[in-house]
This record gives C-alpha cells, sequence and structure tokens, in this order.
C-alpha cells in the first residue's frame, strides 16, 4: 500500500485544495456561473474527470463535487471531498443530490419533461433494474436523444451515488408500444425506489447484530487451460442489508491457502478475529467465503481500508500459514451480489 506520502491521489487533493484556499476570496466575489468555471480550472490539472458545481449565491455557496455518475472515479471524488479543509462560508458536498422538483429539458429543438418519463422497475442481483417508457409520442428521430434526456433525468431525480450505485441494467420499451406502458412518472418514482431498494431487496442500511445466517452454494468456473474449477461460496446473508453504504466502499479480501484440516482451523481462526475487529464500530462487515482450488479467501467490505488492512496485517503475526491481501473499490458490492441470485 502507498504511504499518504507518495499516494498520486493524496497528492492531488492536498493541491487541489491549497489551490483553492490561496484564491478563494478572489473567487467569492464572482457571480456563480463564473465562480463555478474557476473552480473547474482549478479542478482539472488534479482531477480531470471530475468537476465542480456551485449551489446558491457568492459569498456563501455550497461547492458540489461531481464524478458525472462515472462509478470508476467515484474513489477520487469521494477522496477529495473527505480531504476538504474548513472553508468560511462554503459548504463542501460530493455528489449531485436529489431533485426535490420535476424538471424540463430541451436538447435539438426537441423538449421532454420528467413528469413525462415513465418507469418499472424489477429486481436483479442486489440492484434495481429499470425499463423507460415515455407518456407521449417521441419522433423516431428523437429517440436516442429522449433517452439521453431521461438517463439525465433519473440522474438528477434518483440522486448521483444512488442512480450510479442502486440502479442495474436500464432498457427501453420499444417506440411503438409507448402508448400501452404503465410506468409510474418518474416525478412519483422516488418513494417506489426507495421502498424497493429497502423492503423488496433487503438493503435496509442497518448493521446486522447477533449471529449472521449463512447460505452455502456450489459454483464452476472455467479456467484459461480450459479446465472446469469447482467453486464452494458461503454467502452472509446478513450482509444484504448492507449493500450500497457509502461508507463501505472498499472490499478487502484475504486468501489463505488450506490443505488439511488443521490448516482449514487456522485460517478459520484468523478470519474470527479479523471479523471481530471490523464489526468493532461497524467498521467492515465479512460478506462471503471462497474456497477455490485450495485457497480459501474471505471478503470484507470496509469504510476504512488503511485500518483494515493494518488489522489484517498485524493478525498475520500469529499465523504460521501465508496471508495474501487484496484491495478494491467496490461501491455496489459486485463481488457480493453475483451470489444473490
Amino acid at each position: 500500500m502507498p504511504t499518504h506520502d507518495t499516494d498520486p491521489r493524496t497528492a492531488a487533493c492536498t493541491g487541489f485544495w491549497q489551490a483553492v484556499s490561496a484564491q478563494l476570496e478572489s473567487l467569492r466575489a464572482l457571480p456563480a456561473r463564473e465562480l463555478m468555471e474557476g473552480l473547474n480550472e482549478l479542478l482539472e490539472p488534479f482531477f480531470p474527470r471530475l468537476a465542480a458545481e456551485v449551489a446558491g449565491e457568492p459569498p456563501e455557496f455550497k461547492l458540489v463535487l461531481t464524478a458525472h455518475g462515472s462509478v470508476d472515479d467515484f474513489e477520487d471524488l469521494m477522496a477529495l471531498v473527505q480531504s476538504s479543509p474548513k472553508l468560511p462560508q462554503v459548504e463542501v458536498e460530493a455528489f449531485r443530490q436529489r431533485s426535490s422538483d420535476g424538471f424540463g429539458m430541451r436538447m435539438n429543438d426537441f423538449e421532454l419533461a420528467s413528469s413525462e418519463v415513465l418507469v418499472k422497475h424489477e429486481l436483479y442481483r442486489g440492484q434495481v433494474a429499470l425499463e423507460i417508457g415515455f407518456a407521449k409520442p417521441i419522433p423516431m428521430d428523437m429517440q436516442d436523444h429522449a433517452r439521453h434526456m431521461s438517463l439525465i433525468m433519473l440522474d438528477h431525480i434518483l440522486g448521483e451515488y444512488d442512480f450510479a450505485v442502486k440502479v442495474g441494467a436500464v432498457d427501453y420499451v420499444e417506440a411503438d408500444a409507448h402508448a400501452d406502458f404503465d410506468g409510474v412518472p418518474l416525478d412519483d418514482f422516488v418513494p417506489v425506489f426507495d421502498a424497493c431498494w429497502r423492503d423488496e431487496l433487503g438493503h435496509t442500511g442497518v448493521f446486522p447484530q447477533g449471529e449472521h445466517a449463512w447460505s452455502g452454494m456450489n459454483a464452476t468456473r472455467t479456467a484459461e487451460d480450459d479446465r472446469e474449477i469447482e467453486v464452494i461460496v458461503m454467502r452472509n446473508d446478513a450482509a444484504t442489508a448492507l449493500v450500497g453504504r457509502a461508507d463501505l466502499c472498499h472490499r478487502l479480501s484475504t486468501a489463505v491457502p488450506v490443505e488439511s484440516g488443521e490448516e482449514l482451523e487456522e485460517a478459520r481462526v484468523y478470519e474470527d478475529r479479523l471479523t471481530a475487529r471490523l464489526q468493532t464500530h461497524e467498521a467492515g462487515c465479512c460478506t462471503h467465503v471462497v474456497l477455490e482450488e485450495g485457497v480459501r479467501t474471505v471478503h470484507f467490505q470496509v469504510s476504512d481500508p488503511e485500518a483494515a488492512i493494518s488489522h489484517a496485517q498485524s493478525l498475520q503475526d500469529d499465523m504460521d500459514l501465508p496471508v495474501t491481501l487484496d484491495l478494491v473499490f467496490d461501491p455496489t458490492w459486485k463481488s457480493y451480489r453475483i451470489w444473490l441470485g
């Protein structure tokens, strides 16, 4: 793991906030639009894939940092916001938040209101899959525009983080089927979406207490040499409650070779001790265990990746078996959700 002294992301965060602090007085004297342009000029050299938006009127304003819904850039965005210093009269926020009101858009002489976007949903592997239709006829040459506009509206109505993390596939009804489509207007969809996430999928966000319930399953995968490899998975069903929590975005994996009952017992003692440490103060949760070709890999979703790595390394002192650690940014819990069926 890189240290703070050598981590390029940390250096970029420091560079941006130093630039903002140095120019804040002159920036806050600008109108909102020019202020936003100035902030983006400062941001671009450090994080060219992120953007700054401004809410409110200077000198007091909210600085909203966005990744335009790109999950690949969420780690940079969250690190940037978490490293923000206290700036007088400035509130710093990560991600575009939900719009409280419906709105309309115009693109290439085509107009569409959020109330004219219709949505149906279904469950798929721990996420909400959407089917989109429209409440008015869409000319054939405007179909692509309408679909693009609907995605922008979904981002604003559901919020950038929820749309990127909680929504799975987005499909559209055929152009000739809009008249018979009975979806919910997007303006009314938020409570339906939230109820689906919480009640139907069970993602309550509440950290599970007591003994966790587990499910076992077998699967096979094809290796690079075309061999069929058997995979045994133990899934922590209680972890389902935490899927999508913005403070549990990193997946820590610990892989231990086990070729005997004694080695299996040692591996289990290690993972139990690590689980206990991570569950203290709700710093992490064991999500699933995979046994493949004599290697037992335990997966955790954690809030503080550096602290989790430190815990995992410190517990290795009592281990005779080698432990391989891996850390991945996984806000959608993809590694866990594939076993939800």
